[in-house]
């Protein structure tokens, strides 16, 4: 049995937005406070119906959040009553427990640190962000083979030590998290040091055990992980940490599936011709990062693609 999991809050939520303005001040960068990071159009909808459409080895969709219920996915279940069984929406109080002194937490890696402990959860599942959406049908071959997760994307070497740290003095001010950052530092913790892997903007695959673990043997650092509030440059990237344990453990790296990935400084020839391959089924996954900070014609365009994208899937 596989599951799959997906982290969503509503940023424009008034009560959510307040609890956020509330703990915002002090060293926390700019970036991580952002409020593009919390925004939501309608994405998770799209994700949510991707995967119960193309995914036929999934059994749920665990729906991560704080305190709210997203009215996209509440819309598919006009058309299809069936899936509302196979979604489950889990509050960030149901991962935190016994630490739930800690929240409310926004950072998306404090978060990831606790999925492991989701309530009733499969030994093997596939965590996705709200922006990112199964393309065309998939098999579980391309996430796990033999029990073990299968790792799209690439080893890459670590930076020059001394660069990093001119890098950090140049810039002054709190530390920004960087994406790269983090995923070097999930390596280095256990003791990988001379090529990490980087985790692209793609759903991955994951074992529960593998994490708990981990985390069971480090109580201590399993709570001052999951502790900041916004993202910090001293948290570790914990699906970073994830695949690395993995490939130490004998999980194999393959070079990425097809994949499409759009930003809000993605040309329009880019764009086009992303949305073109996802709608003539070309795609295994796609990424639409930041569709809020996209202008509003290209936000009504990238809807309207998704739109006709569903429609046509839906009488496949």
């Amino acid at each position: 049995m596989v599951d799959a999991v997906i982290t969503w809050v509503d940023g424009d939520d008034p009560a959510h937005a307040a609890k956020r303005q509330r703990f915002a001040g002090g060293t926390v960068h700019p970036n991580a406070r952002s409020a593009t990071r919390f925004a939501s159009r309608g994405e998770i909808g799209y994700g949510v119906w991707s995967i119960l459409t193309f995914c036929p080895f999934v059994d749920r969709v665990f729906i991560v959040t704080d305190d709210q219920r997203p009215q996209a996915v509440e819309a598919l279940f006009a058309n299809r009553p069936d899936w509302r069984d196979r979604v489950r929406i889990v509050d960030h109080r149901d991962l935190y427990r016994e630490h739930a002194d800690l929240l409310p937490v926004f950072s998306s890696r404090s978060i990831e640190t606790m999925l492991f402990r989701i309530p009733d959860l499969a030994e093997h599942f596939i965590y996705l962000n709200d922006d990112i959406f199964i393309g065309r049908p998939v098999a579980e071959y391309l996430f796990f083979r033999d029990g073990r997760p299968v790792l799209h994307g690439r080893l890459h070497r670590f930076p020059n030590p001394v660069l990093a740290r001119l890098k950090a003095w140049l810039k002054p001010g709190p530390a920004r998290a960087g994406f790269k950052d983090a995923q070097q530092r999930a390596a280095r913790l256990v003791g990988v040091t001379d090529r990490y892997f980087l985790a692209e903007h793609r759903p991955h695959p994951m074992r529960r055990s593998t994490m708990e673990g981990f985390f069971d043997a480090r109580p201590d650092l399993l709570r001052a992980q999951a502790a900041p509030r916004f993202r910090s440059a001293d948290q570790f990237s914990p699906i970073g940490l994830a695949h690395h344990l993995e490939l130490l453990a004998g999980a194999q790296v393959v070079p990425p599936s097809p994949s499409g990935y759009l930003k809000p400084t993605s040309r329009p020839d880019r764009r086009a011709a992303v949305l073109e391959a996802l709608r003539q089924g070309r795609l295994d996954t796609i990424c639409i990062q930041s569709l809020d900070a996209m202008a509003p014609a290209d936000q009504d365009a990238v809807v309207a693609e998704l739109d006709a994208w569903v429609a046509a899937g839906s009488t496949a």
